[in-house]
């Protein structure tokens, strides 16, 4: 079977699942329509904006056609919280095609994120990035089944409700052990891949580097990256502090990123965390 394409969805029903202890859900099915993102402009800093400077070379393209955008209603049930943010709360969610599907995609393992009350623009500036860098989605970042939003006002009067589904991946470096043979090598190949895009993280730190899922769980393979030609074993997440420069050499932006990398993943064999404003 042919797993499903980034694009093959174009609305998610919400059917059940109990997404806290006060709250299991609306009592009916909720659609989301899958909802274009705002254009990459957004993610530039203020020296790009001030001096309306413009990326001056091409991104590449991603190691992967898409085909023309399908018109599918993907069927979720939430599961139980992997983890929980600042703007946003991931769920582990079974999928199913109930209708429609005839190519007979297969539906790798997914993950909801949702965002938290009154972070659905930071959701969406998220979204943004996903597209910005659909060069790395499957290579340095997860795959990105799409941005959903659905205004639901006898539930959220303090906005849309907006989902962004994704590529399920694997776990975070263990705390006290010595890295996994070629973590550290990856990480900075990822880290100088964002580089080359010109795109600062903003919040690199050990809880946003996960693994990937292995071939045994249902992950999908790894691409190479466009740009070291690498497969990589591991991925970097959560995208709504990202930034875009174009007024910084790729040296001045990969130096951000050997400073802040070293810091954290020195300090995991020794099981300390280290966030990026300490």
């Amino acid at each position: 079977m042919t797993p499903q394409p980034l694009n093959a969805v174009s609305a998610i029903v919400l059917v059940s699942g109990e997404i806290d202890k006060g709250w299991k859900g609306p009592k009916i099915p909720v659609v989301l329509q899958r909802t274009k993102p705002p254009t990459p402009d957004i993610l530039d800093d203020i020296d790009t904006r001030e001096q309306n400077a413009k990326f001056s070379l091409p991104y590449p393209d991603p190691p992967f056609k898409l085909p023309p955008s399908g018109h599918l209603a993907l069927h979720i049930s939430l599961g139980k919280i992997i983890s929980q943010g600042r703007a946003g709360i991931i769920f582990d969610c079974e999928c199913s095609i109930p209708y429609g599907n005839d190519s007979n995609y297969r539906i790798p393992p997914l993950v909801v994120k949702l965002a938290r009350a009154f972070r659905s623009p930071d959701l969406t500036k998220e979204a943004t990035a996903y597209e910005t860098m659909l060069c790395l989605q499957g290579s340095a970042i997860p795959r990105c089944y799409g941005f959903f939003q659905a205004r639901l006002l006898d539930y959220f009067d303090f906005g849309p409700m907006s989902i962004l589904l994704l590529e399920k991946v694997g776990g975070r470096l263990v705390l006290g052990e010595p890295l996994p043979d070629g973590a550290e090598s990856d990480l900075f190949d990822i880290c100088c891949d964002f580089a080359n895009l010109r795109i600062y993280h903003d919040d690199l730190r050990w809880a946003n580097m996960l693994s990937v899922l292995s071939p045994n769980q249902g992950g999908l393979p790894s691409l190479p990256s466009p740009f070291s030609g690498k497969t990589y074993a591991w991925r970097l997440i959560d995208f709504d502090r990202i930034s875009r420069t174009a007024t910084e050499s790729f040296f001045s932006v990969r130096g951000y990123y050997h400073g802040y990398l070293h810091r954290v993943i020195d300090n995991v064999p020794f099981g300390s965390i280290v966030e990026p404003w300490e």
